[in-house]
């Protein structure tokens, strides 16, 4: 692993794959969720901390940046908090909020979710496997 700050393209697949859980809150749930019975608000949770990571990573404080105001955790209280607010209004995406069929527009940013997860997980193992066959030429 890296001494430094997490790369931005690994900051960028936790975004990613951050803002798909959240977005795939809305119309039906996915797959292992639905299987799970997870509910939403704890998708919403699961989101916004790994898209706060990602934006934390992706925001060196080594780089000239400002001091943070906060505390890291803080941060990622707050982005679990807003994650939990998108997962509640994507009550407005089936036809009786919370309960009802979903609409196409639910479905529609389900979809768009689902293939924005999918890069993202697939940005972030790609750089987990790059480092790890780096660590391993060099013999550590």
């Amino acid at each position: 692993m890296p001494d430094g700050p997490l790369p931005k393209i690994a900051a960028l697949g936790l975004i990613m794959a951050g803002l798909g859980l959240v977005g795939m809150t809305a119309g039906d749930l996915p797959g292992i969720a639905e299987q799970l019975a997870a509910p939403r608000w704890l998708m919403g949770i699961l989101g916004g901390v790994i898209f706060g990571s990602g934006w934390q990573a992706g925001h060196d404080t080594r780089t000239g940046m400002p001091v943070r105001r906060a505390p890291q955790w803080v941060e990622l209280i707050a982005f679990g908090a807003v994650g939990i607010v998108l997962a509640k209004l994507s009550d407005l995406t089936r036809a009786e909020p919370g309960t009802g069929p979903a609409l196409q527009s639910g479905i529609a940013v389900n979809s768009a979710a689902r293939v924005l997860f999918g890069i993202g997980i697939g940005i972030i193992i790609g750089w987990v496997a790059y480092e790890g066959s780096r660590s391993r030429r060099a013999g550590h």
